[in-house]
């Protein structure tokens, strides 16, 4: 009998506990993010295909004392595709023309502010700049046999978007979508120098907050 009073009087202290944790509505401070991301990838060569990669990574947030405005770090990575790449006749380093079929990976790390609503539901949107990588385009100058010059695998990136958390418990909020357009500047073989890759990225994921 006093065992069970005692089990009893656990369980509605834990109750109690969980249900002050749930009320407990203040803003974190920190947001710690893990997600799936799919890229909508469109190289910069006329007649080339855009393809999708995809991948996923982390995002840090930390929150100054207005509590709206945090500082974000992102990382994601996206694993190799294989793509069909199309150099028009009369390119430079490539006269001839052709398709030429590659693979490639592409990784960015960017930085910047989000602005976010607080409360259960969290409307957020954010730009954020920083670099990418990528193999795509090393991999093209090897397959199209050109020698005597090389692109760079690393660029400018730039993303803007909006996006949506929703908070299970104060601790864990679930990110249904996550929209922005994706900017980078790779240069290439054949472009002789930087040229735009507009792209398109959604997230989905969770994010754990402190």
């Amino acid at each position: 009998m006093i065992k069970m009073s005692l089990f009893v009087a656990a369980g509605i202290a834990l109750l109690f506990g969980a249900n002050a944790v749930a009320q407990d509505n203040t803003p974190t401070t920190f947001e710690i993010g893990v997600d799936y991301s799919l890229a909508h990838f469109i190289p910069a060569l006329p007649g080339s295909r855009s393809h999708n990669l995809n991948g996923g990574g982390g995002s840090l947030v930390f929150y100054t004392p207005a509590k709206w405005l945090g500082i974000k770090m992102d990382l994601q990575g996206y694993g190799s595709k294989t793509a069909a790449i199309g150099i028009p006749v009369g390119t430079a380093l490539f006269p001839g023309g052709g398709t030429v079929t590659v693979q490639g990976n592409l990784f960015t790390y960017m930085f910047g502010p989000v602005i976010k609503k607080r409360g259960k539901v969290e409307p957020f949107g954010e730009v954020l700049v920083g670099g990418a990588y990528t193999n795509l385009y090393g991999h093209l100058f090897t397959a199209s046999g050109v020698v005597g010059t090389s692109p760079n695998n690393n660029a400018f990136a730039l993303t803007s978007g909006l996006g949506l958390d929703i908070h299970v418990s104060r601790a864990i909020s679930i990110r249904p979508v996550e929209i922005g357009y994706l900017l980078t500047r790779f240069s290439n073989p054949f472009s002789r120098g930087a040229v735009s890759e507009n792209s398109f990225r959604y997230i989905g994921g969770a994010t754990f907050n402190f």
